[in-house]
């Protein structure tokens, strides 16, 4: 088994290539997206303190997780983001970084330069995008972003939310992102969590568009090839359930397993909670608080752990039982919600 420098495992967990956590620093937000997962606004004022988040690192880090990918919120507002950015690379992780793009600018330079990695989220071309984001300066700021990244030689990337209107908008979006030097673009199905029930649930994918999707983003990732990657968030219901085995590990158990094998990712909130999979998985599938990362406290194996991994195996045997194209963590999160229904 390969192992990295710090002795953490690289074998498999899950369908993602690195161990992450998302970590949501805070709600705060300059835009209140119509569609946003996690209801964030200028309004709200959640916020993770940094002395947890700084105490907890070590304990990550020794869990097996490699990666630190920052939202929200609008992860760039977060105050002491400097501090923990320098803390997470002094434990050895990499760091990401999604915003909508309004901070990546040269006044932020040594922030930007700071992160590994950083995506700027987009919902469709600029009417749409500025519609949905409330914000009619929303596509020229993510787009300048973009621009911005470019200049300064860091690697960018682009995440698009796609809805049952943005969907012939994809292939233009990403000769646009081709034009502006991105390297990879992230095709994100419109997820029903937040304000999307009660704002956007008329923009939510048919199993028809699903389908659309999936195959437009095998052409264009063929098409782009060497250019631009294309990833979509949805995978053949047979090709997963064909790859269960990357799961193995979170199957298993056992007192020397770690909570990497198990949660991948693993899903901070602003309140501190730890959360399996994604930010609006059930809140009753929660691992403990922030603060149960401490170097001498492991809740999770003795508490919510063993119940995610019957969860889990229910999950791949359903997904096995599909037709289509899933979006993984979203069948993930519909499946826990029925079980807990019933």
């Amino acid at each position: 088994m390969q192992t990295h420098p710090s002795g953490c495992g690289l074998e498999r967990s899950g369908f993602l290539p690195d161990r992450t956590v998302h970590l949501h620093p805070l709600d705060l937000c300059n835009l209140a997206c119509s569609h946003c997962y996690s209801a964030s606004s200028p309004s709200k004022r959640t916020i993770l303190p940094l002395e947890p988040l700084l105490a907890a690192l070590p304990r990550l880090r020794a869990e097996g997780y490699e990666v630190i990918s920052l939202s929200g919120g609008e992860p760039l507002l977060y105050p002491w983001l400097p501090q923990l950015l320098a803390a997470a690379k002094a434990e050895g992780f990499r760091t990401a970084a999604i915003t909508n793009g309004f901070r990546v600018t040269p006044q932020h330079r040594e922030l930007v330069e700071t992160l590994d990695r950083i995506a700027i989220s987009f919902d469709g071309l600029e009417a749409r995008h500025n519609a949905m984001r409330g914000n009619s300066q929303a596509w020229a700021r993510a787009v300048s972003g973009l621009r911005y990244l470019a200049e300064i030689g860091k690697p960018a990337a682009a995440a698009f939310t796609v809805t049952n209107g943005s969907l012939a908008e994809v292939p233009e979006f990403i000769e646009i992102c081709a034009g502006l030097g991105v390297r990879a673009v992230q095709l994100r199905p419109l997820v029903m969590a937040g304000r999307a029930p009660e704002a956007v649930a008329d923009q939510a994918l048919s199993e028809a568009d699903t389908a659309r999707l999936w195959l437009m983003a095998q052409t264009l990732q063929l098409g782009w090839e060497g250019e631009v990657a294309v990833h979509v968030d949805l995978a053949p219901a047979e090709a997963l359930a064909a790859d269960a085995g990357a799961w193995s590990l979170a199957l298993e158990g056992g007192p020397d397993q770690r909570l990497s094998d198990a949660v991948n990712p693993l899903v901070i909130t602003p309140e501190g909670r730890l959360r399996p999979w994604t930010y609006d998985f059930p809140e009753e599938f929660d691992l403990g608080h922030l603060q149960d990362l401490a170097p001498t406290r492991r809740v999770w194996i003795s508490g919510g752990l063993p119940r995610l991994r019957r969860l889990l195996a229910r999950t791949l045997h359903a997904a096995g039982l599909e037709d289509g194209f899933l979006d993984w963590f979203a069948f993930q999160r519909d499946e826990a919600r029925r079980r807990l229904a019933a």
